[in-house]
């Protein structure tokens, strides 16, 4: 389905606001011209694009596409997987290539503040190493939106910051409530009240 593949969802959304040639939005998405040709003739198919106008010119013509919608709401018990499943694998098999690569092991100690922490030990030379960190958090329902709003904007600033030499990251910032938690959580250890008996 094509609501549920981040690639497709991107193309077609292109042509949402206004008509487009394949030429501007190949340049725009930095996409070979011939395989963003090949995802439009099927979103044509499907009946999510259309073509508005062709311009004549001397060879063949140019085929302006639009969205038939300036937006579409696909209700989740319609899709046949979550939204996000198809880049969570992607982004879990990378970070384990990356980490055979690059990871020698992992030394887990006690911090300053008596929580247990795990540190990777790097191969010599290798490349940086991928970021897989996790915490288990107790937070009141008011922390958990701040929690969340400054992932966002983490990734917001940084979405911000394109380098024409950089190199392209997966990255993934979630948070879910875990119903049924058994254990210790990662949260500092509350101060003991002092002792006042005399």
């Amino acid at each position: 389905m094509v609501f549920t593949q981040s690639h497709w969802r991107r193309i077609l959304l292109q042509f949402a606001r206004k008509p487009r040639a394949l030429g501007d939005v190949a340049r725009e998405l930095d996409m070979d011209l011939k395989q963003l040709h090949h995802f439009v003739t099927r979103l044509h198919r499907l009946g999510l694009v259309q073509v508005i106008e062709e311009r004549k010119r001397a060879g063949r013509g140019i085929k302006l596409y639009q969205c038939t919608g300036e937006s579409y709401f696909i209700p989740s018990m319609t899709a046949p997987a979550p939204f996000s499943r198809g880049l969570a694998k992607e982004l879990r098999g990378a970070i384990e290539r990356d980490a055979a690569a690059s990871i020698e092991g992992m030394v887990f100690s006690l911090d300053p503040q008596g929580r247990v922490c795990g540190t990777h030990v790097e191969k010599a030379n290798a490349r940086t190493s991928p970021m897989d960190s996790w915490r288990i958090l107790k937070l009141s329902a008011a922390q958990a939106t701040q929690l969340k709003k400054e992932l966002a904007d983490v990734l917001d600033r940084f979405q911000g910051m394109a380098d024409e030499r950089g190199h392209v990251y997966l990255v993934h910032a979630g948070m879910a409530r875990r119903l049924e938690h058994v254990g210790a959580i990662d949260n500092p250890p509350r101060a003991k009240a002092a002792d006042t008996t005399a």
